[in-house]
């Protein structure tokens, strides 16, 4: 089998985290929406993890507002500790300027594309990822999987995109799609999201904790027919 290369993502909107993540993630996503005093953490952090920064708004799962989202989010993406920002289709779409400006401070872009109610069929699921590898470095996806077909529809498309040559990330929502946040690595998202810490009123979308995560792929990826595993994996959850 061909070797399969991800890296880690722990998620946090508190840097005093990230000491309980360095064994496990390559990267820290740092959620400025939900953080306290974000812009002074990141002066503040100074660890060998490098930072994913994010600044959702309501719509997308945060708790930004719009009036200053963006600002806020540019003045972030200056720190010298930010490797890559995480921008949501829609937002790079409507404010296209932002992009020259994010690109200004030397970081990869994440665009994301998020449907928390629904799979969009293959086709369109398609063209989501194709527009947000237009803006992006890396074209990231996250749709709600109603039915376990919506997790094939998901992992196909993934495999489509990666065997293009397009950098791509992606994951299905909810408990019928909780196993793809292990097996996706095998259809070439290159990245694996998990919360350092995981609260109970967060696991609605079948988040899984990342020192869980970190070892269910070690497991499923290193520790031998990963057809048998990804049965198993299915089971479990």
């Amino acid at each position: 089998m061909k070797n399969v290369e991800y890296s880690m993502v722990g998620i946090t909107d508190d840097l005093g985290e990230v000491p309980e993540a360095e064994n496990n993630a390559d990267y820290v996503e740092f959620q400025l929406d939900k953080a306290q005093d974000p812009l002074d953490q990141l002066q503040e952090y100074n660890l060998d993890v490098p930072l994913i920064i994010s600044n959702r708004p309501k719509w997308a799962g945060g708790t930004a507002v719009d009036s200053n989202r963006l600002d806020k989010l540019l003045a972030a993406a200056s720190s010298e500790v930010v490797e890559m920002v995480d921008v949501e289709l829609e937002t790079i779409t409507e404010h296209e300027w932002a992009e020259a400006e994010l690109r200004e401070n030397d970081v990869e872009l994440i665009v994301s594309y998020h449907d928390f109610e629904r799979t969009p069929d293959k086709l369109e699921l398609e063209q989501a990822i194709t527009d947000c590898a237009e803006y992006g470095d890396i074209a990231r996806v996250a749709t709600f999987a109603e039915k376990r077909e919506d997790s094939l529809t998901l992992l196909e498309c993934l495999n489509t995109a990666s065997q293009r040559g397009t950098r791509v990330v992606g994951f299905s929502l909810g408990e019928l799609g909780q196993h793809t946040r292990v097996i996706a690595v095998f259809y070439g998202s290159e990245l694996c999201y998990a919360p350092i810490k995981l609260d109970s009123d967060e696991s609605e979308y079948g988040e899984i904790e990342l020192a869980e995560l970190a070892e269910l792929l070690e497991t499923t990826v290193h520790g031998g027919d990963h057809v048998q595993l990804i049965d198993q994996l299915s089971g479990k959850f």
